[in-house]
């Protein structure tokens, strides 16, 4: 970008307080949004990957480390958590929030000084103010924000990157060439989504420097990207002998959205649902990177078995990928900001995907046309979406892609509204035309998962009268009566209050159709015992041992038990086929 051009050039003082205020508007609107979820059950019990981040977090604060097995997710943002645990001197959810929202506020702080610098090149000034207030009342990166997940860290790392990587342009400064690769790595260590934006920024940033003076700028950028990286990377190649940047499991998450079976797969619900998918790797290896590379192999083989049902299911995400619904993946916040909920202004705010798209494409549709260093935001917010249509379509990738598309939508609306090009109305009609089609009703909100989430809430808060009174009319809605989740919960709160006919009566639910579930078969055979059924307990501990992995404890109460019940022919052949079981202490 042109440095007579600067971000820094004199702004007039009505455009310094109107950043100003945007800035004030987003501290409000965070601080109200906090308050009113701090008064939820959500507050107090993270939920799915919210959950996992924050034992890993917990464990490295204590000291111990979540890790050996692998990187599932990457260990970037709980070694963040657990860094500002050391900060506060405690673990607390509310602190974290409170720091999340900071870190909205410095994306928005971000995006205006992105804006501005674009709006100088193209004689709009207050292109930043409006690409920040649309990002003030866009409900969805607030939400994840309130959250303990990782959004609200990459998209500041990755905006203050950009904005780095812009004035490193402007001033060709090595500095600041580093810097911005540094941060942009950082959001990458802390979400592998942004590898695809980081290569797309150096290759634009290539193709504009490559004969001029500051070629070695893209260089000093990419290794700013790599330095974050570094860690990882070494560690998987030490102890695993594996080149992967950041985490394992972006095998299961390409599966997951590349397979015939797509449809389903994508929409699985976590817990038992996704838990036995999950199994279907090799259940006895605990090595992520074994797990990682099953998945991969499994996807490429079915896609090479049916390749017109692969680039059908590729088509079939594109159009799901630019859609204004909600995709639900683990979490669904329209739950959250139902009528009924603290958080329902949330949802009421404008700054939704299907109003913000059509706009973007005519901001693209402009800078496309200028072939410019400004059609780098193009490329970057095209890297920045294709993992929703390379993976899964879900929320948590798309809020990757709300700075760019706030930017861009504010270019587009002036160019709407001051311009009114023939071309840019076609652009609008066909944004809206895709962003409203009606799509899989499976991504319509479901009553009966807010329930479901509710009741799990419950659970954890010890209200289990509420739990069970939630989970019971989960199931008896049409489509749930199965439901493995509801029944496993059902069933370990009548095994509280030890009324084993129904504890067995739920628990068989989820055996028929998860037979091989371990923590369900352990309850199964414990409530079979105490119910008097010894011969059922037995049966069900069989089952519980010859599940893969190290079952020793359940061999040991298993083979006792079978002595009790004169069973003793059995017990000496598992002892035979288990030396390990055999050598135990407490059958000797």
């Amino acid at each position: 970008m042109d440095s007579r051009h600067s971000a820094t050039a004199d702004l007039p003082p009505r455009l310094r307080w109107a950043e100003g205020g945007v800035l004030l508007a987003a501290l409000a609107v965070r601080g109200i949004a906090l308050a009113d979820f701090e008064t939820t059950l959500a507050a107090e019990h993270p939920m799915v990957d919210a959950y996992t981040y924050w034992q890993q977090a917990q464990s490295l604060f204590a000291g111990r480390d979540p890790f050996a097995e692998g990187y599932y997710q990457p260990p970037a943002y709980p070694w963040l958590l657990s860094l500002w645990g050391g900060w506060f001197g405690e673990m607390s959810l509310t602190a974290v929030r409170r720091v999340q929202l900071l870190l909205g506020i410095v994306t928005t702080g971000c995006i205006l000084q992105l804006g501005r610098a674009l709006g100088m090149r193209l004689g709009l000034p207050w292109l930043g103010v409006l690409a920040g207030g649309l990002f003030v009342l866009s409900p969805t990166p607030m939400l994840f924000e309130l959250d303990v997940l990782t959004p609200a860290v990459t998209l500041a790392s990755s905006t203050a990157g950009a904005m780095a990587f812009v004035r490193a342009w402007q001033r060709e400064s090595a500095v600041w060439a580093i810097l911005g690769g540094v941060l942009v790595g950082f959001a990458c260590a802390v979400h592998p989504t942004y590898l695809l934006a980081a290569v797309a920024a150096a290759l634009a940033w290539v193709v504009h420097v490559r004969h001029t003076p500051t070629w070695w700028l893209p260089a000093l950028f990419s290794l700013g990207v790599a330095a974050p990286l570094l860690p990882t990377t070494e560690h998987n190649a030490r102890q695993f002998g594996v080149f992967e940047l950041v985490s394992h499991n972006g095998g299961l998450n390409f599966y997951l959205g590349n397979n015939p079976n797509m449809r389903e797969t994508a929409f699985l619900r976590p817990g038992l649902p996704f838990r036995k998918l999950v199994l279907e790797a090799d259940p006895a290896s605990r090595i992520l990177p074994e797990r990682n590379a099953y998945w991969w192999s499994r996807a490429r083989s079915e896609a090479m078995a049916s390749p017109v049902a692969a680039l059908a299911v590729l088509g079939a995400k594109a159009v799901w990928s630019v859609n204004d619904v909600e995709i639900p993946r683990n979490e669904d916040y329209r739950c959250r900001t139902a009528a009924d909920q603290p958080l329902h202004w949330v949802s009421r705010l404008p700054g939704r995907f299907g109003l913000l798209f059509p706009l973007a494409l005519i901001g693209a549709w402009t800078l496309v046309r200028r072939r410019d260093e400004t059609s780098w935001t193009v490329a970057i917010w095209a890297a920045l979406h294709s993992p929703m249509v390379l993976f899964l379509v879900s929320d948590r990738y798309r809020v990757a892609t709300w700075p760019v598309l706030v930017l861009l939508g504010s270019l587009g609306l002036f160019v709407l509204v001051r311009q009114r090009q023939r071309m840019a109305w076609g652009w609008l009609a066909a944004g809206l035309l895709v962003a409203w089609l009606p799509i899989d009703g499976r991504t319509a909100m479901d009553p009966a998962w807010c329930r479901y989430q509710e009741a799990n809430l419950q659970y954890m808060g010890g209200d289990r009268q509420s739990a069970k009174e939630g989970y019971t009319a989960v199931v008896a809605q049409d489509g749930w009566q199965d439901d493995m989740g509801a029944h496993y919960w059902l069933g370990r709160l009548a095994e509280s209050r030890k009324d084993w006919p129904e504890t067995i009566e739920h628990l068989d639910v989820v055996l028929r159709q998860f037979p091989d579930h371990y923590p369900t078969l352990k309850a199964r055979a414990d409530a079979s015992y105490y119910a008097g059924r010894k011969d059922e307990c037995a049966d069900h501990l069989l089952r519980a041992y010859r599940v893969p992995g190290d079952r020793t404890s359940t061999g040991v109460k298993l083979v006792k038990l079978l002595r009790r019940m004169g069973r003793d022919e059995e017990a000496r052949t598992l002892l035979a086929a288990d030396p390990k079981l055999a050598a135990h202490p407490k059958l000797q």
